[in-house]
C-alpha cells in the first residue's frame, strides 16, 4: 500500500520526516515550558487549549515568513 506522500507523487518527502521531527521536538518543548512556567494549575487545561488554537496559528504564519525568507536567500530577490 502506498503511503499518501507516493500517491501525491512526493515519496522522497518521507526522507525529510526525521528534520520535521526534530523541530516538532523543540516546539513542544517551548509550548510546555511556557505553560509549566506561566500557568496556576486550576488554568491548565483552558491554557493548553487555548495555546495549541493560537500555537498552531503562530506557526503556521511563522513557517511561511521562514520560507519567504529561506526562498529569497536561496533563488535571490523577486523580480519586480
Amino acid at each position: 500500500m502506498l503511503r499518501i506522500d507516493e500517491r501525491a507523487g512526493h515519496g522522497a518527502f518521507a526522507e525529510v520526516l526525521d528534520d520535521y521531527a526534530e523541530a516538532a521536538e523543540k516546539v513542544a518543548g517551548v509550548d510546555l515550558a511556557y505553560t509549566a512556567n506561566r500557568v496556576a494549575r486550576e488554568d491548565l487545561v483552558e491554557t493548553v487549549a487555548v495555546g495549541t488554537v493560537l500555537g498552531d496559528a503562530m506557526f503556521a504564519a511563522l513557517r511561511r515568513m521562514a520560507q519567504v525568507d529561506a526562498s529569497a536567500r536561496t533563488f535571490g530577490p523577486r523580480p519586480e
